[in-house]
């Protein structure tokens, strides 16, 4: 039941806009942006009414291989520097640009005891986290190797599931089937009876990549480019603010 559930929460199809007025414009994103790229979306409108923005939102790997093997994007935005290169790599896309980025934290429930992660530590509970391929799975990873060894040593020892996005590892404390789940901060606001506890003054963090998908040099159509452009600019930038992203150093 429980890999069930993942497989119909770790890719979502959205179309945010639909016209006859020009080219689809699909956009392949990570599941930590379905609450903020619908915002940017409706923002893109307002200066072109006839725009047609499908966005398909699942884990970063799961959404790369996808595009690696010929799914039909035209922009892919990545959790990670490292799925975005990927496929520029492999030729498929080019043109990476950071969009925002997000910090690491652990969701427990609104009635939960623990206000540290010590105090989550010793409590023993079941864990929720990525697979290790997500981004936000490396992130977590990377965030237990730097704990004081006893401590991750509980986290680990209760992880009860390896999950395909983070959407699906949130889910897992929104529904109680784990006690704690190494989300995004910026997940935390969308879910229901979930509060976060941070992980040290200075939490890893990942950025958001967006790149465009060009299939060995194919030329990008003009509203693909158009909106990858707008992407780019500050207007993306202030809703990814408004939604609890942090500014991107040097942007």
């Amino acid at each position: 039941m429980l890999r069930l559930t993942a497989l119909l929460l770790s890719v979502t199809l959205v179309t945010v806009a639909c016209s006859d007025g020009g080219e689809a414009v699909d956009v392949y994103a990570a599941s930590s942006l379905t609450d903020v790229l619908p915002r940017v979306v409706a923002r893109y409108q307002m200066q072109h009414s006839d725009a047609d923005i499908n966005l398909v939102f699942g884990g970063s790997q799961v959404l790369a291989t996808q595009i690696d093997e010929g799914a039909p994007a035209d922009i892919y935005i990545a959790a990670n520097r490292t799925q975005a290169q990927r496929l520029v790599d492999a030729n498929v896309a080019t043109r990476p640009v950071v969009l925002a980025e997000s910090t690491l934290v652990i969701a427990v429930r609104k009635d939960a005891p623990w206000l540290t992660v010590d105090e989550i530590a010793e409590a023993r509970p079941r864990v929720a986290v990525a697979a290790s391929g997500v981004p936000v799975g490396g992130l977590t990873e990377a965030a237990l190797d730097a704990m004081e060894p006893s401590i991750a040593d509980a986290l680990r020892a209760g992880i009860v599931t390896r999950d395909p996005s983070v959407r699906v590892v949130l889910s897992r404390v929104e529904l109680g089937e784990a006690d704690v789940a190494f989300v995004y901060a910026t997940d935390i606001p969308s879910a229901d009876g979930v509060r976060a506890i941070a992980l040290g003054e200075q939490p890893p963090s990942n950025q958001y990549v967006a790149a465009l998908v060009t299939y060995g040099g194919q030329v990008p159509g003009s509203d693909v480019e158009s909106f990858f452009t707008f992407l780019a600019g500050t207007t993306t930038e202030t809703a990814f603010v408004e939604f609890g992203f942090p500014l991107v150093a040097g942007n």
